[in-house]
């Protein structure tokens, strides 16, 4: 079937090839390692599927197609098997009998499955080899041939590149060679199962695929795995074969090592316990996907990368570039999550390409070192919003680990930061200005024309203005302390003041050179509100708007309203729906205690993580319909931390302050939950685990091994309620509780010690509602119902609803008996329009009742506004 090459000449491999010294005869089959995290479903063409460690990609579709990458190479595209049965005259191609997939943290395995024969296909990268591989484990009934094809490519990441590429067969080693006439850049793709393989031309790569043949003796596959290595350098031949060697020496190994390296990363993570298993579950691959940003370029070093997907023809490996505005995103969640050692290294790695100015740098490719990047390009500091995003990085770390040592390593190219800040806030208001210091919301379209100061840069840079005040006052820099102090003051009036809408009751998304305002209602707004930065009036105005149809979907928020003459649900920066910019509307949302608004983006963000490319999130999706964008990145790392950045500091209120040995819980549970256990907190070198209980009238707190750590417990009091008693082990406790806009906070304070203390609050009366919860198909438009605003009122309750014109819906509330007193109804033009409501029966063991709701008829979305009152 394909020409045999037995040897290679001379000029082709630059003289003989050593043999492998210790060549390995057999890989014993036995059972992979499982996981509790597996995810397991059927085979969907065109879905992405990414096997990535810290120095290796394979970046494929779970049909079996993949390109392969050892940083900064792209060996070969195409990469895909096939299957030689004597019944068939052509190959059977991979992709028509790809029928489960398997997902684990530490590889994928994809099934074939035909009549005569079964194989599962495991691809791993192990974390410390430039090179990936793949173990073959098959039953069939009779012999079979595996063919192994690939186009070859050998070329550095964009923008990057070389010529003088050939391919040629090791008979030796068994392994296709691809190398440049310098013979610097190798890599090599074989199996020592291979009896055969394609000849080529000695000069150059041919336009044909490279293949080699692997027969299979089914009694010997009964017995044994088949490996396939794939292994590249950029330091020279010797580099590459010598990491191929001992890739296939360590096959048999290698699964155990990635399993105990995916159990050992678990284990130190935050676990989440919650009565939603899917959560818990897709909260933990969030967090381990968070390791995989971690990219070893042998020439520039450990950093964090933007996302994952096929190049394609291209050589951009989705965002497989170091990106730092998108690795500071992702580090506040990593430090509440038990990831702080990752963040570290990410703050050193950015600080080590800080401009000489002090600006941090944006994107660094990964042939950074083989191309004047830094010198021609104009991407390296394209971006404005890096370097606060880093200033709050370094507070956030500080505040999660108490870490001054690292502070004082670090101050200089803090220093550096901070004098770059200076000089582009130029006004005196303490607000960063787009003119001056660059990009930072939006990079394309009309919504960016005439911006000179953008909400979310001015929101950002605020943030860290407040972080530089106290990490110099923890290492004794007066200066920048006192001067930081004054200009966070100055930014933090001039932010709520400047860009308020007082006729739109909103934020604005920015300043216009022309001394106007862009009035268009976006979801950056919510990065001040995140931050807390806006008054609580204001606040209100901007999150109840942001809740609404008009920027929020099933699957997220939109980043600009679709009311706006500039939305397009297809446009990057216009219409898409982003996870990470979903996160900070539902931060915002947590940070100003409406709950019911904030929780069906964490449970958006948890449907992502089953819904497309299993355990991974995409970096944008359509604004019209459930579906992710066709040129989207399939496995973004900002899309990955929006789930526990929200869980973490939302839905559980987490603040970790390691410096002043303190930590506060301030959880907005779902109502309909009962219990959430959550282990592993982290308030420097401190753990806590804290068991939640909630019931109608009530709410404990079990706290366990606070050490060193006073844990303030601020409990959510439901709207109405009255008569608040507190108990901290048992002894009654006087509280106070403070009201709010939604609701009532009861703090209680656990003193540092090391034993199990548990405290109870209770209360009578009052009520809660809970978020109607969407689970939208692919392919489908919003059709979800939203609580834009709950409270108390002078005779009961306010609930404000959102859903589509003329439907129905049950919303459901806890707490005691309630009767509607009145219901007012918008349709869709903000015309009166008919709209009911009723109560239905209370249970009396949960104090639960559905409130039945129909929304005013007409197009699109329509408005209800409903008064209740206690009853019976």
């Amino acid at each position: 079937m394909h020409a045999t090459v037995p040897l290679i000449i001379s000029a082709l491999l630059g003289g003989s090839t050593p043999a492998i010294e210790s060549p390995l005869d057999t890989i014993p089959r036995r059972p992979l390692p499982t996981s509790e995290l597996e995810l397991v479903g059927p085979v969907r063409p065109g879905e992405y599927l990414g096997v990535v460690g810290p120095r290796a990609a394979w970046l494929g579709r779970e049909t079996g197609e993949a390109e392969v990458w050892v940083h900064p190479l792209k060996l070969a595209g195409e990469f895909k098997l096939s299957f030689k049965v004597p019944e068939y005259r052509d190959p059977i191609p991979g992709s028509s009998i790809a029928r489960t997939i398997r997902v684990r943290p530490e590889g994928a395995t994809i099934v074939y499955s035909h009549a005569s024969f079964s194989v599962r296909q495991h691809v791993l990268a192990p974390r410390e080899e430039p090179g990936l591989l793949v173990l073959l484990e098959i039953d069939s009934a009779r012999p079979l041939e595996v063919v192994v094809e690939f186009q070859p490519v050998l070329q550095l990441a964009w923008p990057g590149g070389f010529g003088g590429q050939y391919l040629g067969w090791s008979e030796e080693r068994k392994a296709f060679i691809l190398s440049e006439s310098l013979r610097r850049r190798n890599g090599l793709i074989g199996s020592p199962w291979a009896a055969e393989a394609t000849a080529h031309p000695a000069h150059r790569l041919a336009d044909a695929p490279a293949t080699f043949v692997i027969p299979v003796d089914p009694e010997r596959a009964a017995r044994e795995l088949i490996p396939i290595v794939i292994a590249g350098s950029a330091a020279g031949r010797d580099s590459a074969t010598a990491a191929y060697d001992r890739i296939l020496a360590d096959a048999a190994t290698i699964p155990d090592r990635l399993h105990a390296w995916a159990e050992t990363t678990i284990d130190r993570l935050v676990e989440i316990d919650t009565p939603d298993d899917s959560l818990d579950l897709a909260f933990t691959w969030a967090a381990v996907n968070l390791e995989e940003q971690r990219v070893c370029n042998p020439d520039l070093g450990c950093g964090f990368v933007a996302g994952w997907g096929p190049s394609g023809s291209s050589l951009r490996p989705g965002f497989g570039w170091f990106f730092g505005g998108d690795a500071m995103m992702t580090s506040t969640a990593m430090v509440v999550t038990g990831q702080t050692d990752l963040v570290a290294e990410e703050l050193k790695f950015l600080a080590r390409y800080q401009r000489e100015d002090g600006k941090m740098p944006h994107e660094i490719s990964q042939a950074a070192a083989s191309t004047p990047w830094f010198e021609e390009y104009p991407y390296p500091y394209y971006h404005a919003d890096t370097t606060p995003w880093w200033m709050v990085a370094v507070w956030q770390y500080w505040r999660a680990t108490g870490d001054d040592d690292f502070v004082r390593d670090i101050w200089p190219a803090y220093r550096k930061a901070w004098d770059w800040f200076r000089a582009n806030e130029s006004d005196g208001d303490g607000l960063l200005e787009n003119t001056t210091a660059g990009l930072a919301a939006v990079e394309v379209g009309e919504l960016g024309a005439g911006l000179h100061q953008g909400i979310y840069l001015a929101a950002v840079g605020t943030a860290a203005l407040e972080g530089a005040a106290q990490l110099a006052a923890a290492i004794g820099d007066a200066s920048i302390a006192a001067e930081a102090q004054s200009m966070g003051e100055r930014a933090r009036q001039a932010i709520d003041e400047s860009f308020w809408l007082p006729e739109e009751d909103h934020h604005a998304f920015a300043l216009l050179r022309d001394g106007g305002k862009s009035r268009n209602l976006t979801a950056w707004a919510a990065v001040g509100a995140l931050f807390g930065l806006f008054a609580d009036d204001r606040a209100e105005g901007t999150l109840e708007k942001l809740a609404s149809g008009d920027v929020a979907t099933d699957w997220g928020a939109r980043m600009l309203s679709s009311s706006s003459p500039l939305y397009d649900p297809l446009h990057y920066n216009s219409g898409t729906v982003w996870p990470f910019v979903t996160s900070f509307v539902g931060l915002g949302q947590y940070r100003y205690r409406r709950p019911w608004s904030g929780y069906p983006f964490v449970h958006a963000m948890r449907r992502l993580t089953f819904d497309w490319a299993l355990g991974r999130h995409p970096e944008l999706l359509s604004g019209r319909f459930y579906n992710p964008l066709d040129e989207t990145v399939p496995h973004q790392f900002f899309a990955s931390s929006a789930l526990p950045s929200m869980f973490i500091r939302g839905t559980l209120g987490w603040d970790p302050d390691a410096a002043a040995r303190r930590a506060r819980l301030a959880p907005q549970l779902p109502p309909d939950w009962e219990r959430v256990e959550v282990r592993n907190l982290a308030v420097g070198t401190n753990r806590l685990d804290v068991k939640l209980a909630r019931r109608a009238g009530s709410a404990g707190l079990e706290l366990d091994g606070s050490g060193a750590v006073e844990l303030e417990w601020a409990c959510a009091i439901p709207p109405g309620a009255t008569n608040v008693r507190a108990s901290l082990d048992g002894t009654p406790i006087q509280i106070v509780p403070v009201e709010g806009l939604h609701d009532q906070v009861a703090t209680l304070v656990f003193p540092p010690g090391a034993s199990v203390r548990i405290a109870e609050v209770t209360w009578d009366g009052g009520l809660e509602v809970a978020a109607p919860l969407a689970a939208p198909r692919a392919g489908e438009e919003s059709r979800g119902v939203r609580i834009l605003d709950f409270g108390e009122s002078d005779e009961g309750w306010r609930l404000r609803l959102e859903g589509p014109a003329g439907s129905d819906a049950d919303v459901g509330v806890r707490g005691e008996p309630i009767r509607v007193t009145g219901v007012e109804g918008l349709d869709s033009s903000g015309s009166a329009g008919a709209g009911a409501a009723t109560a239905g029966d209370r249970q009396h063991d949960t104090g639960r009742t559905a409130l039945h709701v129909r929304f005013p008829a007409g197009t699109g979305r329509s408005r209800l506004d409903v008064r209740l009152a206690p009853g019976d």
